[in-house]
């Protein structure tokens, strides 16, 4: 015999004989008790929830919450809408004709346009029924200490229109999830214990202040190509604040004819507003929403306390058509701000990050840091004015036929000076423009009145006849001077650069550019 193949043999004999070995020892196996059977079926089912009770919502009256933050009370509205079947529906059909019934939840004592009513549905659930993952035992039998039970965190009560009361009480939490739970005098671990059971009745307002869209535009022709890619945006229309933080008016109007900024203060002097600023309002108050809310119908001392008794800034604006008013008070004492929206009832607090550009607001922070930002396409004439005499430049513009188009003309434009001397206007002109315009506000001022002669006043007019704008500077010493736009005080600026401006007068009067090249 070939020796592979008494290996083979080997091998399928000592298989043969480990296969019954096997097969004996599975037949003289004992049976498994009765009892083992019990504790593998119990063991497998641990997991399974216990219906403790549920109630279907048409048949709640109320539920009642008792927690640490005061808790609350939950009521049912039930409505029953008939449904009008056709008589040519079939007789399948016929469960479509059964009335129907709509069940809302809503809180006791605050205004239901106010609430949060998915929040409320949520909470009810949690108070409708009950499930446990395990029972602990008879509540008799145990040290309910133990499970927090003897000083609950929280107590449930659902009543039935027929009086049939349904309460539980939550202690506290499970060792692995879960809450402890006493309900009809037995003790379970329960993971129907919802969050919500922890609040308070304010946590259940709705912390939407300001939710504005763009109108949709009902023009059928703004389904053409043209439109398509263009996006609708909210039309902001006026913005007007006051407030402690504003000791005069200011009003704020969209302008077009900036290439700083797409806005500007009309009231109490005309100026780029701050674009930056403005951005973060526009979007800031369109998309309004609180972290928490504070008080509900709020009396006069919690306004008091709030800080809305005397707003800190009252922000009136009209957008897309419409007016809204926003009212900023005092600090939480989490750093959050107290707001209302006037013509709602609600005290809300927000984070100060999201209102603070416009809760926080002063007309130095609201305005351009340039003290008056003038396009220079736009004036007709610059008047400087210092203590040693007054200088003129007339400016005139003519229309470019060959440049212009239909819808965009083109100007050439010229200077003469106070003697009526030719100055070049670009390279000469347009850089000693750009040292006036480029003057920056370094802070605000508590002084409200010019004291002297000032030491330079700048004059503008303009091509198409609105009214002229004046900025003066005084110097009040400390290398600093105090600018007044339009007989108002605006701040104070370096008075280096207001004599470099003095300087360069005299200098541009040579038709020289103030960057030393000269020009012929």
């Amino acid at each position: 015999m070939k020796r592979n193949t008494r290996y083979i043999l080997i091998t399928l004999a000592a298989a043969v004989v480990l296969g019954g070995a096997i097969t004996a020892l599975l037949l003289t196996q004992p049976a498994a008790s009765a009892e083992e059977d019990s504790s593998s079926s119990m063991a497998s089912s641990s997991t399974e929830e216990i219906s403790l009770y549920s109630h279907e919502g048409e048949d709640v009256a109320s539920i009642d919450v008792t927690n640490a933050e005061g808790g609350y009370r939950i009521l049912t509205n039930v409505e029953i809408i008939e449904n009008s079947s056709s008589s040519s529906d079939s007789e399948s059909d016929s469960s479509s004709s059964e009335p129907q019934t709509f069940v809302t939840y809503y809180l006791d004592g605050i205004d239901q346009d106010l609430q949060n009513t998915s929040s409320v549905s949520t909470a009810a659930g949690y108070c409708t029924s009950l499930s446990a993952t395990r029972e602990i035992g008879a509540a008799e039998d145990l040290n309910l200490e133990e499970y927090g039970l003897d000083d609950p965190q929280l107590s449930v009560t659902t009543t039935l229109s027929d009086g049939e009361e349904s309460s539980y009480s939550v202690g506290d939490e499970g060792p692995v999830s879960g809450y402890y739970v006493l309900y009809d005098d037995k003790v379970y671990v329960s993971e129907s214990v919802g969050d919500s059971l922890f609040n308070n009745r304010l946590d259940f307002v709705n912390t939407t202040i300001l939710s504005i869209t763009p109108p949709e535009d009902t023009d059928d022709s703004s389904s053409d190509s043209s439109s398509v890619n263009e996006e609708a945006t909210n039309e902001f229309t006026k913005f007007t604040f006051t407030g402690t933080n504003f000791p005069q008016e200011v009003q704020i109007v969209p302008q077009t004819e900036s290439l700083n900024s797409d806005y500007k203060l009309s009231v109490p002097y005309e100026v780029d507003a701050d674009q930056e600023s403005m951005t973060s309002i526009t979007s800031g108050v369109a998309s309004l929403t609180a972290t928490s809310v504070a008080a509900v119908e709020p009396t006069e001392e919690q306004l008091a306390e709030f800080g809305l008794a005397e707003p800190t800034v009252r922000l009136d604006f009209a957008v897309n058509g419409n007016s809204y008013t926003l009212l900023s008070g005092g600090t939480s004492e989490d750093g959050g701000r107290y707001v209302m929206l006037d013509g709602v009832d609600v005290v809300y607090i927000c984070d100060d990050s999201t209102v603070g550009v416009w809760a926080n607001a002063t007309l130095f922070s609201l305005r351009d840091s340039f003290v008056l930002m003038q396009n220079i396409a736009n004036i007709n004439r610059l008047t400087v004015e210092t203590p040693n005499g007054t200088d003129v430049f007339n400016l005139t513009r003519t229309e470019n036929e060959e440049s212009s188009t239909e819808d965009n003309i083109v100007y050439d434009y010229s200077v003469k000076g106070t003697d009526g001397q030719d100055i070049t206007y670009k390279g000469v002109f347009t850089a000693y423009y750009q040292t006036i315009i480029g003057i920056q506000l370094l802070d605000e001022t508590t002084e409200t009145e010019p004291s002297g002669e000032p030491m330079l006043t700048v004059t503008y007019d303009y091509y198409d006849g609105r009214d002229p704008h004046t900025v003066s500077y005084y110097d009040i010493g400390d290398r600093r001077c105090l600018v007044e736009v339009d007989g108002t005080v605006v701040g104070v600026v370096s008075q280096s650069v207001v004599q470099s401006v003095i300087d360069n007068t005299e200098v541009v009067l040579q038709n020289k550019s103030v960057n030393g090249d000269e020009e012929e």
